[in-house]
């Protein structure tokens, strides 16, 4: 019996790639996807970038996709995080723990497009692309689902990787719950007088933090997050006033701010679903938790979902189990569950704590950030938070005491 994956994007694509890999094409898979990935926006022309952490390189890794991923990515040597109108800064750099980065950075279109063409020549592995699905009927033994063009494809497991608005969660009835952080985010890319040279900068404002982030070329990657009353009036600038204020509020620590890409506005939510699994169901990545992008740990949190799902489905198949069962899914689930919890708790206090302009927090944020670069310990931690090694040690302290 098969596994069946809806979503075409990084974590569905990144998941088929990693079953196939490790079953050797043993086990058959299908991916259904929506979106050609020809049809995927560029960085440049205002798609999307993702941030992984080196604890997220070394999961690709473990699935033989480093070497592609790799030459698509631009690391992050050297972060630099502040307080707009505050003294207080830390600056973190690969060089002081000896690794090469800190993490890299992701154009999404380019990742799909490299992972596609690894899709077609992955054993066991069957794409239909482009198809949504139009119904999921979840039996006993299996579960089956009717493609817009009427095919239907039988299988044990069904996974849901198709993202924030899931079509598989609506058509199965998954519950989710919402918080509007009534921000949005203005995305682009951002040419520079001085090349970023590896540097990631994080800068808590007024409004809302603000990212730049080093990809190709040269460029920056802006994550700008603002009250969503900002919105009409950001998108009646012109690229000379846009470029103007973000000079203001980001600074001259890449020179002069020369041009911008396509600009893209969205809405800011935490949206997650009340159980990850159901009946043979299990949901990941978006589909199952979207985060605020202060901390940047979207994707990797959806890497997470990946890597605690192959190891449950490799270690039910050695112990002659269904993939589909309750058992299985509901191992995953406690797998998975304190590292969601935690990692969505301290998204919601990070956009609580530096979104506020309240005099004694910005005083704290200051003294926060002033004390945490001077010691060690401390720095420590947040580095590892960084890498994304202090989340994995939550999974991995869970995993320990359970077996299949």
């Amino acid at each position: 019996m098969s596994i069946i994956i809806v979503g075409g994007g990084i974590v569905g694509s990144t998941l088929a790639l990693a079953i196939s890999y490790i079953t050797k094409g043993t086990k058959q898979i299908f991916l259904i996807a929506e979106t050609e990935p020809k049809d995927f926006l560029s960085s440049k022309k205002g798609g999307k970038i993702i941030a992984i952490s080196e604890d997220t390189c070394q999961k690709i890794a473990s699935f033989n996709l480093w070497s592609i991923i790799e030459s698509i990515s631009t690391k992050i040597t050297h972060i630099h995080i502040s307080d707009r109108g505050s003294l207080g800064f830390i600056s973190l750099d690969a060089r002081e723990r000896n690794i090469p980065s800190l993490g890299r950075v992701i154009e999404l279109s380019r990742a799909i497009h490299t992972l596609f063409s690894c899709i077609k020549k992955a054993p066991g592995l069957t794409l239909y692309c482009p198809h949504t699905v139009s119904q999921v009927k979840r039996l006993e033994k299996y579960v089956s689902i009717t493609l817009d063009n009427g095919k239907k494809i039988n299988g044990e497991l069904l996974v849901a990787a198709d993202g924030l608005h899931s079509n598989i969660a609506k058509i199965c009835g998954i519950k989710k719950y919402s918080i509007n952080y009534k921000q949005i985010a203005v995305t682009s890319t951002i040419s520079t007088q001085f090349s970023h040279n590896g540097w990631a900068f994080e800068r808590f404002t007024d409004q809302g933090p603000l990212a730049m982030l080093p990809v190709s070329h040269g460029c920056s990657a802006l994550i700008w997050c603002q009250s969503h009353k900002n919105y009409e009036k950001i998108m009646q600038w012109n690229d000379k006033k846009f470029l103007f204020e973000l000079q203001n509020i980001f600074g001259w620590q890449l020179g002069r701010l020369l041009e911008t890409g396509k600009r893209m506005i969205y809405p800011l939510h935490l949206h997650s679903v009340e159980q990850n699994i159901s009946h043979r169901l299990v949901l990941i990545g978006d589909a199952a938790q979207t985060l605020h992008p202060i901390a940047g740990q979207g994707f990797n949190l959806g890497m997470r979902d990946i890597q605690s799902l192959v190891d449950t489905l490799q270690q039910a198949w050695e112990n002659g189990k269904k993939a589909g069962e309750y058992s299985t899914l509901k191992f995953y689930q406690n797998l998975r569950k304190k590292d969601v919890r935690n990692t969505i708790k301290i998204t919601n206090e990070l956009v609580r704590i530096f979104s506020n302009q309240h005099k004694g927090l910005i005083i704290g944020r200051s003294l926060s950030l002033m004390i945490i670069d001077q010691i060690p310990l401390l720095r420590n931690l947040l580095t590892q938070w960084v890498l994304g090694s202090m989340q994995w040690n939550i999974v991995l302290k869970d995993k320990k005491n359970e077996t299949l």
